[in-house]
């Protein structure tokens, strides 16, 4: 009996320290290409990336793809799910992508028990040269 609760004992120890910490977030970013759509050169990171949230850009324009930006945390350390602070990082990505814009973004925001999640979805596009 004493080696059985030696090992649970281990296994306990070894799975509280290699676990994540509580609050830990579950970020991730995609991009997924649209169907047909040709790659883009990169611009680079600091470029200038047009937001669209309830409107359309007046000149023409070719979708690249979508992004989505999913973050879960606990619900003490949810102050940062938000879209001001997920906004930085879509932008980066659009511009990794060769775009100038982001249309039809649709931030979705659930809380449950003691977690929060958070998922922002937005299409990448680039003009048509005038």
């Amino acid at each position: 009996m004493t080696r059985q609760r030696a090992q649970v004992f281990f296994l306990c120890m070894c799975s509280m320290l290699f676990s994540p910490q509580p609050g830990y977030a579950k970020e991730k970013i995609t991009f997924t290409p649209k169907e047909g759509a040709r790659q883009h050169e990169a611009k680079p990171a600091s470029c200038e990336i047009q937001v669209f949230k309830d409107s359309k850009p007046d000149h023409e324009y070719v979708e690249l793809g979508t992004i989505n930006y999913h973050d879960e945390r606990h619900r003490a350390n949810s102050g940062s799910l938000k879209l001001e602070v997920a906004m930085p990082r879509i932008k980066e990505l659009a511009c990794k992508v060769g775009g100038d814009a982001l249309i039809d973004i649709r931030v979705t925001e659930v809380r449950r028990l003691e977690f929060a999640m958070f998922n922002v979805r937005a299409t990448v596009v680039r003009f048509a040269p005038k």
